[in-house]
């Protein structure tokens, strides 16, 4: 047998073996039963779809979902009488729990003014048909106005 046979007959066994060995580790791994764990979970709210900074929350934008026990959320809510009417402060993406920090304090409301922080103002900005300004402003929002004008 010359150089070339040998070096192909030795070749060829071993892909033979690792052929063999491969089947023979993939059966024994579809073998092995599936095992099903319940995991021990709690419930909280969530949001049915993206809510954008200002928005009020109503019962449909709003969802229970499970929640893993062993990587608890602090500040989350379990009913939804606890956030319904309450302002969005920062954007809530789909399926996203609603903590406190994402919403305004009960009696805030909605729009623009639970987003501005305790002890600070906001200012106006000029506003015309194309820079819209609609929604801000909502029932109970306090405003206060200011007039300038010229003599002469």
């Amino acid at each position: 047998m010359n150089r070339n046979n040998r070096t192909l007959v030795v070749l060829l066994v071993a892909v033979l073996t690792a052929t063999a060995a491969s089947y023979g580790v993939y059966r024994t791994i579809k073998s092995i039963p599936v095992r099903e764990v319940e995991v021990a979970h709690t419930f909280v709210l969530a949001a049915t779809h993206p809510l954008q900074p200002g928005a009020r929350v109503t019962e449909a934008d709003v969802k229970l979902v499970a929640w893993p026990e062993r990587a608890k959320l602090v500040g989350t809510f379990d009913k939804p009488e606890q956030v319904v009417n309450r302002g969005v402060v920062a954007a809530l993406l789909e399926n996203e729990p609603l903590s406190e920090g994402k919403l305004a304090p009960v009696e805030a409301g909605a729009g623009l003014s639970p987003t501005i922080p305790q002890g600070m103002r906001a200012i106006s900005v000029r506003v015309d048909e194309v820079i819209g300004g609609a929604g801000f402003v909502t029932p109970g929002t306090r405003v206060g106005g200011m007039l300038t004008r010229r003599q002469g």
